[in-house]
């Protein structure tokens, strides 16, 4: 058992590797980059002959890395504010029309090009991490705890041309944290900022401040500080918007342009509603009740639907509407619960589950930028419940790989 290793320390629930303690242990050689990608809360090396790099996540945590005498990894110095970049340790983060982006607003809502030396300011080259790079990896840009940007990586990148030294990566931001007082405004152009290839969630029981994952705002448990104002944001294509990111919603819909309400157990009657889909569920499951319009389902053109079992025990609740409040704020759960963030299928979103208590639904909410829509399954069934979370995302990712119109 990985909890019985000698110098590995494992807590938590679900139980994962938060220190090593690897003193004196007559280790040779570069310390891996794979560490990278462990959420350690504590990491101690000294005593040992080792080369390289230390990654620069082990800045922020109790660690004696700093004595190593060695440089930290993907550490960048130099914003070039003329997007050249063409020096070690330099970068730049470009928006759409190619700007280049010099605030930390900008950094959180505006990015589509991440461009970066292969040699970062240490002097490692990183070219053949970088060739490696695929879409949907995760790179963090981060100044401090409370300050730091998750991008997703939309498409291929591009290698330095020539000998310039630069890639590009096309990104979006995914998840963001920005309460500290250094996070706002103006961008020095000798901030030091590390990079790091993140951790693909992030659970609530790890964070100290809010954090932002698509229209996701979750905070600790009894958080009393600031929170981002929400905004409403428009349906694409009602009222001749595009539901662009960050275009506040004026009056979109009145009460007349609600649909009629409409409550039924007849699945044929239900696929009429606006954005219906067919779940993929279990042979037998049917549904129970599907209303549009009504108190349950108080979305212009959304639907909450429910399915039972083939012993017409409650299977699973569906909500599918377009999200027009972001960001949502959402509590940490104290006790057995962890809400935690996933990126599913590109998407940012959002799970619930208890690993070790089975009396509790699970439930993932599943985003989508383009459209607005947001997917909602809550796991009402034994199958579904405690930590069977991936069930209940399956059944939420067939919501829109259905063919049904």
């Amino acid at each position: 058992a990985v909890a019985d290793w000698e110098g590995v320390a494992v807590s938590g629930e679900p139980p994962r590797v938060t220190g090593l303690d690897l003193r004196g242990k007559g280790l040779t050689g570069s310390v891996p980059r794979e560490l990278r990608r462990l959420r350690l809360g504590e990491v101690r090396l000294g005593g040992n002959v080792l080369t390289g790099c230390v990654p620069s996540r082990f800045e922020d945590i109790e660690s004696d890395a700093a004595g190593l005498g060695l440089p930290w990894c993907l550490r960048y110095d130099r914003l070039d504010a003329t997007g050249e970049v063409a020096g070690a340790g330099e970068w730049a983060i470009l928006g759409g029309s190619g700007e280049v982006l010099a605030t930390w607003e900008q950094l959180r809502s505006e990015a589509a090009t991440l461009r970066v030396h292969q040699t970062d300011a240490g002097g490692n080259s990183w070219a053949s991490e970088f060739g490696a790079v695929a879409v949907n990896d995760l790179f963090e840009w981060r100044l401090a705890d409370d300050c730091w940007v998750r991008y997703r990586v939309t498409g291929a990148p591009a290698p330095p041309s020539g000998a310039s030294g630069r890639w590009e990566f096309p990104v979006e931001w995914m998840t963001y944290a920005a309460t500290g007082a250094g996070c706002k405004g103006a961008v020095g152009t000798s901030t030091v900022l590390s990079a790091d290839e993140a951790a693909p969630v992030i659970q609530s029981t790890d964070i100290a401040e809010p954090i932002r994952h698509g229209p996701y705002l979750l905070h600790p448990f009894g958080w009393t500080g600031d929170l981002e104002e929400r905004l409403e944001y428009p349906i694409p294509g009602s009222s001749g918007v595009s539901g662009a990111e960050g275009s506040p919603l004026p009056e979109i819909r009145t009460l007349d342009d609600w649909p009629e309400p409409r409550v039924t157990t007849d699945i044929t009657v239900a696929r009429q509603f606006p954005l219906w889909r067919d779940p993929a569920l279990p042979e037998g499951w049917r549904l129970y009740d599907a209303e549009t319009g009504t108190a349950s389902a108080p979305y212009p053109d959304g639907y909450v639907a429910s399915f039972a079992d083939d012993e017409g025990w409650g299977g699973v609740e569906i909500y599918l509407y377009h999200r027009t409040i972001r960001p949502y704020h959402l509590s940490a759960w104290r006790g057995e619960r962890i809400r935690e963030t996933r990126i599913i299928d590109g998407h940012p979103a959002l799970v619930e589950y208890a690993p070790d208590n089975q009396l509790f639904n699970t439930r993932v909410s599943i985003f989508n930028r383009t459209t607005g829509l947001v997917y909602v399954v809550e796991g009402l069934h034994s199958s579904l419940r405690g930590r069977h979370i991936d069930r209940t995302i399956e059944i939420a990712r067939s919501l829109y790989r259905t063919t049904t119109p």
